[in-house]
């Protein structure tokens, strides 16, 4: 028996044959796949639903810098104990020890580095089916961050204004 991601794939290319359309919202395939029975929700551990719950409002904790830039006042690094992964949760600004800090860091760099190596793979892909429509991929992001950070200071300043 296939395992449910690759009844999601199946179901969703059957979605696509079926449409003919370019693109998909997910919301429209769901109503398909329940009406048509090609997906059920799986049954849920309560504590894994929770814990889902739990870590995904963890991820969302922002506090502002004396600087006014925005950081996330929780990170999450993984450890390994007697061979099963455990996410360790700790507070920016009080808690994690120096080695979990740099772990939580390095992790997070790979997390990045895998999303731009899986986005490099994705454009050489797509412009190999497409050669008409070349698509590029800068890897430097500097200006990217630079930019953020002047609209996250103009956002700032905003809301100290609207504030007063």
């Amino acid at each position: 028996m296939a395992n449910f991601d690759e009844q999601v794939l199946r179901a969703w290319d059957e979605f696509e044959q079926a449409t003919g359309a370019d693109a998909i919202n997910p919301d429209d395939f769901l109503a398909w796949a329940l009406e048509n029975n090609k997906l059920a929700p799986r049954p849920q551990d309560l504590r894994k639903l929770l814990r889902k719950q739990v870590t995904s409002a963890l991820r969302t904790a922002i506090r502002r810098d004396d600087g006014g830039f925005s950081y996330r006042a929780k990170q999450c690094v993984k450890i390994i104990e007697n061979g099963v992964q455990i996410p360790l949760w700790f507070d920016t600004d009080s808690g994690g020890t120096s080695n979990l800090r740099q772990k939580a860091i390095r992790q997070r760099r790979d997390g990045i580095a895998n999303d731009v190596y899986r986005a490099v793979c994705d454009v050489e892909h797509m412009n190999k089916v497409f050669p008409e429509d070349q698509l590029s991929f800068h890897l430097d992001f500097v200006d990217d961050v630079a930019e953020r950070r002047i609209a996250e200071a103009t956002s700032s300043e905003k809301d100290d204004d609207e504030a007063a």
